[in-house]
């Protein structure tokens, strides 16, 4: 193998190392997080907060509006899907001179 071709497979290897390495970072987060600690004390939610906050915990309405806001991102990409498949099967149209 010649010179230029060992060298541009380092390159290629060194990119993918390099690649893999940033991937593997940036699926951790980023910075540890803090272990979770016991609630002792009760909380309200006021009904004059935003409809983008959520109540604490692992309660049933929390997980009921993820699922709303996640079936609400699902029927959105539904949505976008099929405007992109329509969009790839237009046909050309003749232009006017």
């Amino acid at each position: 193998m010649s010179t230029t071709g060992k060298t541009i497979l380092w390159v290629i290897i060194a990119v993918i190392v390099i690649g893999g390495i940033w991937w593997w970072l940036a699926s951790q987060g980023g910075a540890p997080t803090a272990a979770p600690t016991a609630n002792t004390t009760s909380t309200t939610v006021s009904t004059t907060t935003a409809s983008s906050s959520y109540p604490s915990g692992d309660s049933d309405q929390s997980i009921k509006q993820d699922m709303t806001s996640a079936n609400a991102q699902i029927n959105g990409l539904n949505s976008d899907n099929a405007s992109v498949t329509q969009s790839m099967n237009d046909q050309p149209v003749q232009q006017a001179q």
